[in-house]
C-alpha cells in the first residue's frame, strides 16, 4: 500500500529546473509537493550590502557611513505555499533558510553563512509551453561565522530574485 502512494505522488510530482538573476545568481530547483505546496531551492552567487547598523564583531557599526560589501555563495531552500489567480498566475508565500560561504570584511577571509528567511513572490505560468516566470522576495536575518563558536556579525539581509524555470 505505501508503495502505490509513493508511486502515485512521484507520478503528480512536477520539478521545474533552470536559473535565478538578481540578488542570487545561479541554479534554481522546484518540486511540487502537491498542486499548491512546493519546495524551492536556489544554489547561487550574490552580492549582500550589509547597511550600516549591523554588528561588526559585537560592535553596532550605526552611523551613516560605513556599507560593506562582499560576495556569497549559498544554498537557499524554501518551502512556500502557493495560490492561483486567473490567467496561468500564482503568488505565493513561504520561508526558509540559506547556508554558505562568503567573503568577510575588509578583505578578511572566508566565512561560513547562515540565513533564516522568509519569501513573498508571483510566478507566471506559460500555456502550451513549459516554461514558468517568477519573481520572489526575500527578507531575512543572516549571520556570519569565523569559525563555530564566534558570530562575525549579525544583519537583515534580503534578496530579490528573478527566475526563469522549464517544466520537467
Amino acid at each position: 500500500m505505501a508503495v502505490v502512494a509513493l508511486m502515485s505522488v512521484s507520478m503528480m510530482a512536477q520539478h521545474e529546473i533552470g536559473g535565478i538573476v538578481g540578488g542570487l545568481n545561479g541554479v534554481s530547483y522546484k518540486y511540487w509537493m502537491s498542486d499548491n505546496l512546493a519546495i524551492q531551492a536556489d544554489l547561487a552567487v550574490g552580492l549582500t550590502a550589509a547597511p550600516t547598523g549591523c554588528y561588526y564583531k559585537g560592535t553596532d557599526i550605526w552611523g551613516g557611513t560605513a556599507q560593506l560589501n562582499h560576495f556569497d555563495f549559498m544554498l537557499n531552500p524554501n518551502l512556500a505555499y502557493h495560490f492561483d489567480l486567473p490567467a496561468n498566475f500564482k503568488v505565493y508565500v513561504g520561508g526558509g533558510c540559506g547556508i554558505g560561504l562568503m567573503g568577510g570584511f575588509n578583505g578578511g577571509g572566508v566565512l561560513g553563512k547562515f540565513i533564516a528567511n522568509g519569501m513573498v513572490g508571483a510566478a507566471y505560468h506559460f500555456s502550451g509551453a513549459p516554461i514558468v516566470m517568477a519573481l520572489d522576495f526575500r527578507p531575512g536575518y543572516g549571520l556570519g561565522f569565523e569559525d563555530a563558536s564566534y558570530p562575525h556579525y549579525s544583519m537583515f539581509d534580503w534578496k530579490l530574485g528573478f527566475a526563469v524555470r522549464y517544466v520537467l
